[in-house]
């Protein structure tokens, strides 16, 4: 592992990824629905393994090849991260639909954008730069902290 790609574990990175989605669905309605919270329950209970899942069987390798690769970096995790939600909407909705009405735009989209945010947190989870290539170390050790 390379320090200087990431400052925080990746699991750690992993799990506040996998909460953005169940809290992103259940957000608008928890505090305008107090009757509902079996629902907003409900919800939350299928979307967490359903992010975990993605996460850790999608996500998780393409951000340990990038590691490996000396490429990890936020913009290219978001941008696999989007990826990851739009594959995600879509395996859901083929699988719910029984493929009789593919993906729209829209689905797509929204799937993209849970990505996103999933991504953006997964970066600040696990201390990942927002740059470029990170520094190398200096072995000066008047360089300072």
């Amino acid at each position: 592992m390379k320090a200087t790609q990431h400052r925080r574990p990746l699991w750690l990175g992993s799990l506040l990824a996998a909460l953005v989605p169940p809290i992103c669905l259940t957000a608008p309605f928890s505090p305008f629905a107090p009757g509902y919270f079996g629902g907003v329950v409900a919800i939350f209970a299928a979307a967490f393994p359903t992010a975990l899942i993605a996460v850790l069987a999608l996500g998780l390798p393409y951000v340990l090849w990038l590691r490996a690769h000396s490429r990890l970096n936020a913009p290219l995790v978001c941008l696999g991260a989007s990826g990851v939600g739009a594959i995600t909407v879509a395996l859901l909705n083929l699988g719910l639909n029984w493929g009789h009405c593919p993906p729209g735009v829209l689905q797509l989209g929204y799937g993209a954008g849970l990505g996103l945010v999933a991504g953006v947190v997964f970066c600040l989870g696990a201390g990942i730069i927002w740059g470029g290539s990170p520094p190398p170390p200096s072995n000066n050790r008047w360089s300072g902290p």
